[in-house]
């Protein structure tokens, strides 16, 4: 047998078996790690080509013969000349796999050329398999996995317990996770993390092009479901069979016939630092491409609260009119609000009749609403509106006659499915019952579609409006409209994102310079346009890499005062919609919360740049917890299931701000309280209704029930 084609440099070892061209070894030679120590579960590339008959016609690259390879000191090119095997026969396919190192970074790229007359539909690599843990000895099971998903990461000690899989995984043999970008997962890298978060696995799948690909991760042989430790088999019960994690990345290009498919480029770096340093490393190469927005001097990221309500229902319960503007704006500025937006004003009211973005007629007329927006401005309130990019109400002529043919369709020509209605006026329609309304999707990537749509934003920009909020951006990942002749099924939709974007702000902005936007969603490519979004909390992995960002949360009842609170902790803005979105702040249930916001947003205003825009340094639980913690606590808050905190920095200043949070019904003294590294330092306290007062750490602080208290330093 020949010997494994092997390349080295100070960093990495790779070998690769010369029959076949599976990857059987990677070490981490910095870390002293062997990634792949199961080399029975070895492989390289798979390829989906349907053919008539049989969808699921794989072609699997440990089952080809090599047919050559080129080495040398840090790189390696394995390639396999068709025909390949396949289930179905012989497929023309000539696979090119790439594996280079750069510095500290091992690069994989892969081509395939589609001599075929079927369309090349997944492509898989590198399968890496074989991990049995990351880190050494036994704690290399306690090993933690971490994907970026919207709103707050998988985290996972998969080589201890691989988790729930989507529908027990019905399909495959064993258990299996799969997060799709743009989509579920917000940023294209992951990481593995071993028990301490200190030594760390990248590995992430870097290109400008936004197409879709998916990670996935496979659990061989199987599973152990309902066991409480864990569903991951013991080793004593896989002797025998090969046991392991597999994962890879897969592309979906449906490559025509005569076609090549190149891939992006798949990067894995081992390191030290953990979760932070990965995020440092996605974060560095995102800003050198794509240059994140800078909104520090944005009107809508200098904000944290917002006024926003429904002005009629698409039952057509009406709220507010546009006569009554002024009246309903003056509850904002009363309360310390600067931005007020403007909900359920088109024809249809909220969520019905779109894409038409005019003035619903019972609420009033154009003129109506753009004396509506003056009145804002004199009250020195920013106005934007409420819109939506690819919804389609079903029920209108415009749809029957011409905007059904800019629907995203699958590949046999249907719409990949009705958006859910959004029902609300009725209690059949909040159940989705038939007085709801029926959404189709269509895609921005259409000329037409963007221009009927920033035909009417600039109509909105003309009477005033300060920007929009554009919600639902949905990421249904394909298109296969056959309209869409100048790209391919998985960039069609996300480059029509992208330039609607792009060609809206140009509009508008030539009549309203400061024009901006806020959306709903988490997506990392739109940072380069604003850093404002609807969603997130908690453990939010998007802001942790782009610490300007914010997303928001609605606070919609009377007594939602830990939900504030919580936005506080988690640098989120307030959505405040009284009644869930239908009042003002006058709504009188809600008077005592109202004035508690606008506490809170004095605070915030004056502190923006640590509490909003600040980085995260530490905090009590979740992902942002320090093993080694930068403040020592005492008192009932230290033992207390309901007291939070966390600690953050101004990227600018440098001023930290530490957020106490009481989330139970009994106060909670804080004792003691010292920064480990400046214990004697002089600090400023700010408390809702109070004047801000200087004191020296250690502090003691009382905290009452439902509240918070900020300490800057």
């Amino acid at each position: 047998m020949k010997h494994r084609f092997t390349i080295e440099n100070a960093f990495y070892r790779v070998e690769v078996e010369p029959r076949h061209g599976c990857i059987t070894r990677i070490r981490d030679k910095v870390g002293e790690i062997e990634l792949l120590t199961e080399p029975r579960l070895a492989e390289n590339f798979h390829l989906l080509v349907p053919v008539p008959g049989l969808r699921s016609n794989y072609i699997s690259g440990s089952e080809q013969k090599l047919s050559s390879a080129e080495t040398n000191e840090d790189s390696m090119v394995l390639r396999w000349k068709g025909p390949l095997s396949s289930r179905r026969g012989r497929l023309s396919l000539d696979v090119t796999l790439r594996i280079e190192f750069i510095g500290e970074v091992i690069h994989f790229g892969c081509r395939v050329h589609n001599r075929t007359k079927h369309t090349l539909a997944e492509v898989w690599y590198p399968i890496l398999g074989g991990m049995r843990g990351f880190g050494r000895g036994r704690e290399a099971r306690n090993a933690e996995v971490m994907v970026p998903q919207a709103y707050a990461p998988w985290r996972q000690k998969i080589f201890r317990d691989f988790g729930h899989t989507r529908g027990e995984a019905l399909g495959t043999l064993s258990g299996e996770h799969s997060f799709g970008y743009p989509g579920i997962m917000v940023m294209p890298w992951f990481s593995f993390l071993d028990s301490k978060d200190e030594r760390a696995l990248y590995m992430a799948s870097l290109e400008e092009t936004p197409r879709v690909r998916y990670i996935r991760f496979a659990q061989s042989p199987g599973l152990a479901h309902d066991r409480p430790a864990g569903n991951a088999p013991r080793e004593s019960e896989t002797r025998g069979f090969s046991s392991g994690l597999t994962m890879n990345w897969a592309h979906f290009p449906f490559t025509p016939p005569g076609e090549t498919f190149e891939g992006s480029t798949i990067v894995l770096q081992a390191h030290d630092g953990g979760w932070r340093k990965s995020a440092a490393i996605y974060r560095k190469w995102f800003t050198a491409r794509f240059s994140p927005v800078e909104s520090r001097h944005c009107w809508l990221r200098q904000e944290t609260a917002t006024l926003d309500t429904m002005f009629m229902l698409p039952e057509d319960n009406i709220n507010v009119r546009f006569r009554d503007i002024p009246r309903w704006a003056k509850t904002a500025e009363k309360h310390g609000l600067k931005c007020v937006l403007i909900s359920g004003w088109n024809v249809g009211g909220h969520d019905r009749g779109y894409p038409q973005y005019t003035p619903e007629p019972a609420l009033g007329t154009w003129k109506e609403l753009e004396a509506g927006v003056r009145a804002c401005h004199r009250l020195g309130l920013r106005v934007y509106f409420f819109v939506n990019c690819q919804p389609v109400d079903m029920t209108t002529g415009w749809y029957r006659r011409e905007l059904h043919k800019y629907r995203l369709l699958d590949p046999y020509g249907q719409q990949f499915f009705i958006i859910n209605y959004w029902g609300m006026g009725t209690l059949g329609a909040r159940n989705r019952y038939c007085t709801a309304t029926p959404f189709s999707e269509m895609n921005p990537a259409h000329p037409e579609v963007r221009r009927l749509l920033i035909r009417q934003y600039r109509r909105l920009a003309e009477i005033g409006a300060d920007g929009v909020h554009v919600d639902k951006f949905f990421g249904t990942p394909f298109d296969f409209n056959p309209r869409l002749k100048e790209t391919s099924p998985d960039r069609a939709h996300h480059e029509g994102i992208l330039r609607f974007v792009e060609e809206m702000l140009a509009e508008c902005r030539a009549i309203q310079p400061e024009f901006c936007f806020s959306y709903e969603g988490a997506w990392d490519r739109l940072i380069a346009y604003t850093d404002v979004s609807w969603g997130g909390g908690g453990d939010d992995l998007l802001k942790a890499v782009f610490p300007q960002r914010t997303g928001t949360t609605g606070i919609t009842q009377p007594w939602d005062y830990n939900r504030v609170n919580l936005a506080v902790l988690n640098g989120l803005n307030l959505l405040v919609g009284p009644g869930n979105y239908m009042r003002g702040m006058d709504y009188p249930p809600m008077k005592p919360l109202c004035r508690y916001i606008e506490e809170i947003t004095r605070i915030r205003r004056n502190l923006h740049g640590a509490l909003s825009r600040g980085e995260i340094l530490d905090a009590s639980e979740g992902l942002y917890k320090r093993s080694n913690p930068l403040v020592k606590i005492g008192g009932s808050f230290a033992r207390s299931p309901h007291a939070n905190w966390r600690m953050f920095r101004d990227v600018k200043t440098g001023l930290r701000a530490l957020v106490l949070v009481n989330l139970g019904p009994d106060p909670l003294k804080a004792a003691g309280l010292t920064p480990v590294d400046t214990p004697r330092v002089v600090c400023e306290l700010h408390c809702p209704f109070k004047k801000v007062r200087d004191c020296r750490f250690p502090v003691d602080l009382t905290l009452p029930p439902e509240s918070l208290i900020i300490l800057t330093f």
